[in-house]
């Protein structure tokens, strides 16, 4: 699969899955942008998901029946990148991106974003 693809895939449906480790798949959302794909938690509770990819970056990613390798890290670029985050996470879920950003603390939401860096692409 190449990086355009999978590009299509996360941006053709609203509610992917990504696991960290052997862990269960759980659903989420990933925003993709400039080729990229991200993900925030909602709750911020510790021993999560975030916490298990920064322990082990490796997991995985699945949309649809499709299942790609990852590494979850946290962005270098997360200043700069997060407007363009915001924007993807926006076109993809329209006004309720919008009502769920007035639920929680939009600063902390945005600095705890992880990058998905999917391994094997051919590109």
């Amino acid at each position: 699969m190449n990086r355009e693809t999978l590009v299509e895939m996360v941006q053709g449906q609203k509610v992917h899955q990504i696991r960290s480790g052997d862990h269960h798949f759980i659903d989420i959302t990933i925003a993709s942008t400039e080729g990229r794909f991200f993900v925030r938690p909602y709750k911020f509770g510790a021993n999560g998901w975030r916490d298990a990819f920064l322990k082990n970056p490796a997991g995985q990613m699945k949309i649809t029946d499709v299942i790609i390798d990852i590494d979850g890290v946290i962005p270098d670029d997360l200043d700069t990148i997060n407007p363009k985050i915001n924007e993807a996470y926006k076109k993809l879920l329209g006004m309720m991106y919008s009502a769920m950003r007035m639920t929680f603390d939009a600063q902390k939401h945005e600095a705890l974003t992880l990058e998905l860096i999917p391994k094997n692409l051919n590109d």
